[in-house]
This record gives structure tokens, C-alpha cells and sequence, in this order.
């Protein structure tokens, strides 16, 4: 639709800047569309549908992982901010299109350089950088546990605009999918904590989830 937009004298003053927001809207209007998006994501790849749902499993049978376990400093893991960006990663989840997704990233990331820079101020410490922000923005997701993200992350790289793509957005987009590879490939010894610890309070974890499905499974069954 970019060309035909760009020819109709409809938008002939629009300067770049215009165009592309009034594209970024077309790209928004559609793929919120009830049919559109459900439909993108019915059709996904089944190998995209599988890391998610072992990824899910995983985030769960994880929620006793803490931020000292990723060396996270009290001063930071305790400021409220990161209620925000944990609750920016939830609303992943209530929206459609690809920009919506990248903001919402955007935000939480932003929100944690933030408070990396206030907390400095305040300690006297040195300015935020990427070796602070990772472990954060790891337990920040591990907590707040988006389902699909997999998916999700294959949906913003196929349907955002090539041309939009770049700047903050672009490497906090990248920041995400590293955090979701370290969960996926966490271990004991990826963490602060005893290794026996760690496999004992993950093998209780999975064991739960199993049980859990089960009644879900049986439920599903009895009411059908």
C-alpha cells in the first residue's frame, strides 16, 4: 500500500515523516482487524508453536528464580519501576500489531535504563549500561511470563515494516529475544544457586506442571 499512498493526491503533501506515521496506521488498522490477526496466528509456524509452548513450561517451572540469583543489586531489583516495565512486557499479550508490540518493548526497556540512571545518581555509581540492564530485563520477562513469545517475536519480524525498523526500538527488540533465549536455555549454572538447590526446586516445579495439565486435560474431557 506504501505506492499507492504515495501517488494519491490525497496524501501529495505529506512529507516523510507524515508518510510514514499515515503508513504505521494502515500497518496498525489491519492487522488489529478481528479476522487478520487470529488468522496469522492460527497459521504459524508449528515448529514457532512448539518453542512456545516449551518455553511457557519453562517460565513457570522457573518462577523461583529471583533477581539475586542473576546477581541483581537490591537497590534496583527493590525500585518500583520495575513494576512497570514487568507490567509493559504483560501487554504484549492485549495487542495486535507489530508497532503496538515494539512499543510496549520499548517502554519497559526504557523504563529499566531509567531507574539504572537514577539509582547511579543517587549511589554515586557510573551511568547505566548493558551488562546492568540484561539480568533485569530477564527477570523482568521470566516474571512476567508473555505466552507465545516465539511467535510473537517471528509476527514483529515478518509484519513491521523493514523501513521501521531501527534505533532504540530495533536493538531493545534484540535485547528481548536474548533475554527469552537465556530463559529457554537456563540452567543451574546459568544463576547464583546451589546447583542442588536449583534441581530440586525445578524438579518439584515440573512435577506440578505436569499434575496441572492433567486436570486441566481431565476437565477439558468431562465437559465435552
Amino acid at each position: 500500500m506504501e505506492n499507492p499512498i504515495k501517488t494519491n493526491k490525497l496524501w501529495s503533501g505529506l512529507d516523510e515523516d507524515d508518510l510514514a506515521d499515515a503508513i504505521d496506521a494502515l500497518e496498525t488498522m489491519i492487522l488489529r482487524d478481528a479476522r487478520v490477526y487470529p488468522t496469522i496466528l492460527k497459521n504459524m509456524s508449528k515448529d514457532w508453536k512448539e518453542k512456545d509452548e516449551r518455553l511457557r513450561k519453562k517460565m513457570w517451572c522457573l518462577q523461583f528464580v529471583q533477581p539475586w540469583h542473576l546477581d541483581i543489586r537490591k537497590c534496583h531489583y527493590t525500585h518500583p519501576a520495575l513494576i512497570f516495565a514487568r507490567q509493559m512486557i504483560c501487554q504484549l499479550l492485549k495487542v495486535q500489531s507489530p508497532q503496538e508490540m515494539l512499543e510496549c518493548v520499548y517502554q519497559s526497556a526504557r523504563m529499566i535504563f531509567r531507574m539504572l540512571n537514577e539509582t547511579a545518581i543517587l549511589t554515586g555509581g557510573s551511568a547505566a549500561s548493558a551488562d546492568e540492564f540484561l539480568p533485569i530485563f530477564i527477570i523482568c520477562v521470566l516474571k512476567a511470563q508473555p505466552r507465545n513469545v516465539y511467535s510473537m517475536l517471528e509476527y514483529i519480524s515478518h509484519f513491521r515494516n523493514p523501513k521501521r525498523f531501527g534505533g532504540e526500538r530495533q536493538y531493545f527488540l534484540v535485547q528481548l529475544q536474548t533475554a527469552v533465549t537465556f530463559i529457554d536455555n537456563l540452567t543451574a549454572s546459568s544463576l547464583s544457586m546451589d546447583a542442588d538447590e536449583f534441581h530440586r526446586k525445578l524438579k518439584s516445579k515440573e512435577a506440578a506442571w505436569e499434575s496441572k495439565q492433567n486436570i486441566a486435560a481431565d476437565s477439558s474431557a468431562s465437559h465435552s
